[in-house]
């Protein structure tokens, strides 16, 4: 089946050219169409919280297919952990679109800064909102081969100022190292500006991190990469799923003070405690200091996805939900969290590689678009494309394929895993990014989930390209997608390295009894889209 939600904005054409680079089954059928349309006029904006302009809404479906010392009120702990969780790239980073000049594995924060990638030394992070409340879990990894790095957890209590969280931990080289967040007051399912709840990690030395909801393989996991706070962006799109459970949300966090944060809704938003609400196709507005929480969540069960997110300073932004069925109808329900890639990161050209294969499976696809008029194409053909698409609008479709896809502008498609009970027979609901064959790397390191029974790392490299090897074998079983190859290559629980003489692009994906986990392997994060404002 297929449908696509509309929305109105401008346009941005470009064109990418990647520098310093070395070197299925029947398609689900059926149509539809599901449109929300809505223009924003003038306003005011209040110290806090504003709306600007309005909107209506129709809609028709058809068819069948700097911190100071202050102690903190949490209690966090942490353990060192070189089995789970993180996976992490390496480089040679390629020297793309930002400058600096430097090519290798970052050493120093210095060059990680001038170095765009997922490699940082400073990370925000959230407990979100799940269905089930455990804690959340922060696994940071060395990216150095021979030098041990310093790493501080710090809390921002509500209404408090930022404290270290326990004592700073050292991690060997390439080693991992998990912490366990405390457990602040939740925010709960509903809209909320709140002063703090919110976490951070800092390292004297480039290292990588992940959030997990938590880490262990329970029955309402999910994960998400982390951007490193200096590789931040200022504009977003929500990509959630359908409140056929809980709600669809999303979530901001200032990283610096005085930010201003709008966001307009295809389909509105739900107002609370410091939290206008906003019609569909309207414009809310809040102003938050750093380390200030902003949770926006739709009304009932409106999804947020499409959801246009700008800030004049650059924000940490995730696209959730505290269990979705996928699809609706279909068991069993569980919590989704993705970080956001900015728009300034967004490419024109992916490989929609389906999940390794669980069972009898679909796999559930939205394709959402960062600019006007944008035509995406895929091949081979998928239900619904080629396909125009504006500014904050997506394309959601089910197959059984993997695919090809283009476009003449900014797009980014995102995964969702099949509830168990849809003929999988194991993992739920998931959800993940694709990487932009833009922003391919040539080498990465990562770790598996704790407690899968499957543990997959899904190679896409060019057709015929530079062998890619995995732990030191060469990865073998490709399957062609267009121009690249796919290989689902399983691996063990634990720390894996990939490498190439050329970047290709891995995910990472486990499945257990209703439970799964999925994540990009990292990417570079080069200034691809030159017009991200649309």
């Amino acid at each position: 089946m297929a449908f696509t939600t509309t929305r109105t904005a401008r346009l941005p054409l470009f064109a990418f050219a990647l520098a310093a680079c070395t070197g299925g089954g029947g398609a689900t059928t059926g149509s539809g169409t599901a449109s929300a349309t809505g223009t924003s006029g003038t306003g005011s904006t209040g110290a806090v919280t504003g709306t600007t302009g309005s909107g209506d809404t129709t809609a028709a479906t058809t068819g069948t297919g700097s911190s100071t010392g202050m102690a903190s009120s949490g209690s966090g702990t942490s353990t060192g952990d070189t089995t789970g969780g993180i996976k992490f790239d390496l480089g040679p980073i390629p020297d793309i679109g930002g400058g600096g000049g430097f090519m290798g594995i970052p050493e120093t924060c210095e060059q990680a800064v001038m170095v765009q990638s997922t490699v940082g030394c400073s990370f925000h992070a959230n407990k979100m909102q799940n269905f089930i409340e455990e804690p959340t879990s922060v696994v940071v990894g060395n990216v150095s081969t021979t030098e041990d790095v310093t790493v501080q957890l710090y809390f921002t209590p509500l209404g408090g100022a930022e404290a270290p969280e326990g004592a700073p931990v050292t991690v060997g080289p390439l080693a991992t190292h998990e912490f366990v967040l405390s457990m602040p007051p939740q925010a709960g399912d509903v809209s909320v500006l709140r002063d703090g709840g919110t976490f951070r990690v800092e390292s004297d030395r480039p290292i990588v991190a992940y959030q997990h909801s938590p880490i262990s393989a329970v029955a309402h996991n999910d994960s998400s990469m982390l951007i490193p706070d200096h590789a931040l962006g200022k504009f977003h799109i929500v990509a959630s799923w359908h409140g056929n459970v809980d709600p669809s949300m999303f979530d901001v966090i200032a990283v610096e003070d005085g930010t201003t944060v709008s966001w307009t809704p295809p389909g509105g938003t739900a107002a609370g405690t410091g939290v206008p609400a906003v019609a569909a196709g309207a414009t809310g507005m809040v102003v938050l200091d750093r380390a200030f929480h902003l949770q926006v969540r739709g009304p009932g069960s409106t999804d947020v996805s499409g959801t246009v997110i700008e800030a004049d300073k650059p924000v940490w932004a995730v696209g959730a939900s505290p269990c979705v069925n996928v699809p609706n109808g279909v068991s069993f329900c569980d919590h989704i969290e993705e970080q956001l890639i900015p728009l300034e990161y967004w490419g024109t050209t992916y490989v929609g590689a389906h999940a390794p294969t669980r069972g009898s499976e679909n796999y559930w696809w939205r394709i959402y678009s960062a600019a006007d008029n944008v035509t995406v194409t895929t091949t081979p053909a998928q239900p619904g494309t080629p396909v125009t698409l504006n500014r904050g609008e997506f394309h959601e479709f089910s197959t059984k394929e993997s695919f090809f896809i283009e476009a003449d502008g900014p797009i980014m498609p995102v995964q969702y895993l099949e509830g168990q009970n849809g003929g999988a027979g194991t993992g739920d609901p998931a959800s993940y990014q694709m990487v932009p064959v833009e922003q391919f790397l040539p080498r990465y390191v990562f770790v598996t989930g704790k407690g899968y029974t499957e543990n997959y790392v899904q190679i896409v490299r060019p057709a015929g390209g530079a062998e890619v090897l995995v732990d030191g074998v060469t990865v073998t079983g490709y399957y062609t997608v267009g121009g690249f190859e796919v290989a689902d290559w399983p691996i063990t629980e634990g720390s894996h390295s990939a490498s190439s003489a050329d970047p290709f692009g891995i995910t990472v994906v486990g499945y257990t009894n209703v439970t799964s986990y999925a994540y990009p392997g990292g990417l570079a994060l080069g200034f691809i889209n030159p017009n991200p404002e649309g």
